[in-house]
């Protein structure tokens, strides 16, 4: 159940698993995704009747999306100039 979970979400969230892994430039691929995450903020936001949070809500996922990709970044700095243990 735990990898039909992450495999479902990877099938949305991860750009490597979903269908915009086609984009080949990743900064458009990048604007994509926030694009979409910005529409579903307003879905949620007036489905919701919360009309006055969508300021709120697109301020969190950012915070949230920023958080993210400051992590990947700061993996991706440290895979690529670290230095392996040797035994």
């Amino acid at each position: 159940m735990r990898r039909y979970v992450i495999d479902i979400y990877n099938s949305v969230m991860n750009e490597k698993f979903n269908p915009l892994r086609h984009i080949q430039d990743e900064n458009l691929r990048h604007a994509t995704m926030l694009g979409l995450m910005w529409m579903w903020c307003v879905i949620f936001a007036v489905w919701t009747g919360a009309i006055f949070t969508l300021g709120a809500s697109m301020f969190f996922h950012a915070l949230v999306l920023f958080g993210v990709l400051a992590t990947v970044g700061t993996f991706e700095v440290a895979k690529r100039t670290g230095t392996k243990d040797k035994k």
